[in-house]
């Protein structure tokens, strides 16, 4: 298959509405979800956790049935993977910043991993199917883009000046400032060209977002709060 035709399965298989196979019980909700994407060093991670923490004190976008709030980042890659039953060696395929055209070939024509599609596809249907179930903070991966159709959605993007997130990135993950200084910008690339090549979009792209936050100047904990009323107002508008 050619690369270009592989991208557009890619896309048109995400922007669909349904990806669910015919007979399947369908979803009971649809959302409430929140879905992240962050500037590297934007403190995402430490963010959406506190999310998480807030929702389970407040019982914010509870139903009925009392679904905990839980939180899908790296974990989500092992979600995906035990979901489609694939080899637990094939975790470390699954990148934001997915290995180049010709290795992604050669690694799938030999069995090491799934290929391009294989991977976005079966994350895409993963995605959709925690957000629609609801009660979940998922981060990274086109989540917006994914779940763009469920209502009760707030789709959150994370920003913050360069020198900032350098600091913040060296100080959460041990590394030296030139060291953090040269993964911010790799992973701001790797993670731009993932979605572009993905879903055709541009991650900084604002109207692609509910709420876009500079983190500079808010501690986890405020940034998390305006997320979680993003989330109670998005809920009132859509009952």
């Amino acid at each position: 298959m050619k690369t270009e035709e592989q991208f557009d399965l890619c896309r048109s298989f995400v922007q669909s509405s349904s990806f669910w196979h015919e007979g399947a019980p369908a979803p009971k909700t649809e959302g409430p979800v929140i879905t992240i994407s962050q500037a590297a060093g934007a403190r995402g991670n430490p963010i959406a956790k506190e999310i998480v923490r807030q929702l389970r004190g407040n019982g914010s976008g509870h139903s009925h049935h009392h679904q905990p709030w839980t939180l899908f980042n790296q974990s989500l890659v092992r979600r995906v993977v035990e979901e489609h039953h694939l080899p637990k060696s094939t975790v470390n395929f699954f990148p934001e910043d997915k290995t180049g055209q010709l290795a992604d070939m050669v690694g799938q024509a030999l069995g090491l991993h799934p290929g391009v599609y294989t991977s976005v596809m079966k994350t895409a249907e993963t995605v959709l199917r925690l957000a629609q179930t609801g009660h979940a903070v998922i981060v990274g991966r086109g989540g917006n883009f994914i779940t763009r159709n469920i209502e009760r959605a707030v789709h959150v993007r994370l920003v913050g000046s360069l020198d900032v997130r350098i600091a913040s990135f060296a100080r959460i993950y041990h590394v030296t400032p030139d060291e953090a200084a040269k993964e911010v910008e790799r992973r701001d690339r790797a993670r731009k060209s993932y979605i572009a090549e993905n879903f055709r979009q541009d991650i900084n792209n604002p109207e692609a977002y509910d709420l876009v936050l500079n983190t500079d100047d808010f501690s986890d904990s405020s940034a998390a709060r305006l997320i979680v009323i993003a989330l109670e107002e998005k809920i009132l508008a859509a009952e």
